[in-house]
């Protein structure tokens, strides 16, 4: 299991001090939160690069429609078209749909809600494979997302797309709110999980809360799992999305990252 980060909670936005800020965490890889508007591709690319990072996945920032009445199958399309463009440029060669849930927002009930996300779920990831882009749909709690918040729920959609091209991110603080056991949700994904999250249930460091991480540790070894472990951790003051505002705060937030990453790293002993 290869150890990376997520890039917004680092609150660095210039990519090229973000991928050296990445760089002196001493994990390999980076989940890139970027927007094509804000950040040309090669220029996401060449940081990289230039840091030996690997970008895991391109995890798109403000995913939503601008406004409401934007909100449609057809636009929301082609705005993940362009992702998928992105991904394929940038390098990674991966990126999450999960924003696609916030283009649901005209739908009159949750049932057309649905079909609209299978159906945009479904053009992308027709065009991704045109392109040789892979897809992650990341399973998140009911406060941030009107979609998809248990691993039973993102099976479902995987199974009724019907792609061998798309898999599951699970996260532990998210898993921590919606599922009634977060070690059965990894073992019930099996080899379609992706790549798991790791933060504590207040999304701070590992033993800052009460998720149980070795029982974690142990469901996604018993599954056979090697993909990538993201931390994504967001300091207790400022839980739950906001990144450092001060330089003692990111020396914080940094020394949580290391130390979090020494935990994870360590329980391969205990398991």
């Amino acid at each position: 299991m290869r150890l990376a980060t997520v890039s917004w909670p680092l609150g660095v936005n210039n990519v090229d001090a973000m991928m050296a800020h990445a760089a002196t965490l001493r994990l390999p890889g980076v989940q890139y939160c970027g927007d094509p508007r804000a950040c040309p591709a090669e220029r996401v690319r060449k940081a990289a690069a230039m840091h030996h990072i690997q970008i895991i996945a391109i995890d798109p920032l403000n995913a939503a429609p601008a406004r409401t009445e934007q909100a449609t199958p057809e636009q929301a399309i082609a705005h993940y078209r362009t992702l998928v463009e992105y991904a394929q440029a940038t390098g990674a060669g991966t990126l999450t749909l999960q924003g696609l849930a916030q283009w649901t927002k005209q739908a009159a009930n949750k049932t057309e809600a649905y079909a609209q996300l299978l159906e945009c779920v479904r053009e992308v990831d027709a065009y991704a494979r045109e392109c040789g882009v892979t897809l992650l749909y990341e399973v998140c709690n009911h406060y941030e997302v009107p979609l998809i918040h248990t691993a039973r729920e993102g099976l479902a959609l995987l199974d009724a797309v019907g792609s061998d091209n798309i898999r599951l991110i699970l996260d532990s603080f998210h898993m921590n709110i919606n599922e009634p056991s977060p070690v059965q949700a990894i073992l019930a994904a099996g080899d379609r999980l992706g790549v798991y999250h790791i933060s504590d249930s207040n999304r701070a460091g590992i033993g800052s809360g009460n998720i149980d991480f070795l029982a974690q540790y142990r469901a996604l070894r018993q599954i056979g799992f090697t993909g990538d472990v993201a931390i994504e951790l967001v300091l207790p003051h400022l839980t739950p999305m906001t990144p450092p505002q001060t330089e003692a705060d990111r020396r914080r937030l940094d020394a949580e990252i290391r130390r979090s990453a020494a935990v994870w790293q360590a329980l391969s002993i205990s398991a």
